[in-house]
């Protein structure tokens, strides 16, 4: 009999700790910057207006939802589950910009 024990005994709670916060900065940098973009195209395209208007206040909106994105990747019970959230909020601007023709 072998005497393999599951993967996440093989490492130390210290270096779990440390990857699940690398996990979560990774999430909040790259992330956010994936979600505030895609809401940032596809409210440019929504927003009533001139186009430069609708670019601008769109772009404002993007600081906010970039800002409340990192605050959730380190409030959330899991790692995974704020990996699984933004996912699943990148599918609407992702879909409407898909929609429209601009990916």
């Amino acid at each position: 009999m072998s005497n393999l024990s599951p993967p996440t005994l093989w490492l130390s709670a210290l270096a779990l700790r440390r990857l699940d916060v690398t996990v979560r900065c990774l999430l909040a940098v790259l992330g956010g910057y994936l979600l505030a973009a895609l809401y940032t195209a596809s409210l440019a395209r929504l927003l009533p207006g001139e186009a430069a208007q609708a670019v601008l206040a769109a772009t404002q909106l993007s600081f906010l939802i970039y800002c409340v994105l990192v605050i959730w990747a380190f409030c959330a019970s899991s790692a995974l589950r704020a990996w699984l959230v933004t996912v699943l909020f990148c599918l609407p601007p992702l879909a409407h910009l898909l929609w429209v023709g601009v990916l």
